[in-house]
């Protein structure tokens, strides 16, 4: 017994399986696009606080790494962070005075033998770990009660404006990880200065 099939019905299955092909093609191309191809810094938020006649500054950074940088951070390559902050008097015919400026620097690496991302406060000696690293990151993202600068240098008249912006920087791999240097420029970073005026 012989069985025959139409050629529309082997035509439509055809065209079925092909966009089919082309739809998955489709998706992949832009799941692809969507992951980032390098680092990328924003300073989100900032507020300042006095405590005991100091200014204390908050702030948090949005903090993306590419799936690579994450992998050679996993394979021993150091990252850095440092928050650059400055406060000036703001003068209206010469440039700015500086009034403080400072710098918060961290540093994440990976502890192969525990199996635990490492965040060090490098102007304090303070270290935390983490079992995952956007914990990590999420940690590198948060500052908190950062001493900027003493009441008594704000006076009234003058205007005072402060600003911080981020760097990210990958440390110098262990002899061990040579071979990864090559990747490390791409994925240094730094984000726009944030601005906001300090009042006495």
């Amino acid at each position: 017994m012989s069985h025959s099939h139409s050629p529309q019905g082997w035509n439509s299955r055809r065209f079925l399986r092909i966009g089919g092909g082309l739809l998955l093609c489709f998706l992949a191309t832009i799941a692809g696009a969507a992951a980032p191809t390098e680092s990328s810094l924003r300073i989100r938020s900032t507020q300042v606080t006095v405590d005991e006649d100091v200014y204390e500054l908050d702030a948090r950074l949005d903090l993306q790494l590419p799936q690579e940088a994450r992998q050679a951070i996993d394979a021993g390559v150091t990252l850095r962070l440092t928050y650059q902050i400055e406060v000036n008097r703001v003068r209206r015919y010469m440039p700015d005075a500086g009034v403080a400026s400072v710098e918060q620097r961290f540093e994440l690496s990976y502890h192969a033998l525990s199996q635990r991302y490492l965040v060090r406060n490098l102007n304090t000696g303070e270290q935390q770990d983490f079992g995952a690293l956007d914990a990590a990151l999420d940690r590198l993202g948060d500052v908190h009660g950062l001493p900027i600068l003493d009441t008594a240098l704000v006076t009234n008249g003058p205007t005072f404006e402060g600003r911080i912006r981020a760097v990210l920087d990958m440390n110098t791999a262990p002899d061990t990880f040579g071979w990864l240097l090559f990747w490390t420029d791409d994925w240094s970073a730094e984000s726009e200065w944030h601005t906001w005026t300090l009042r006495p």
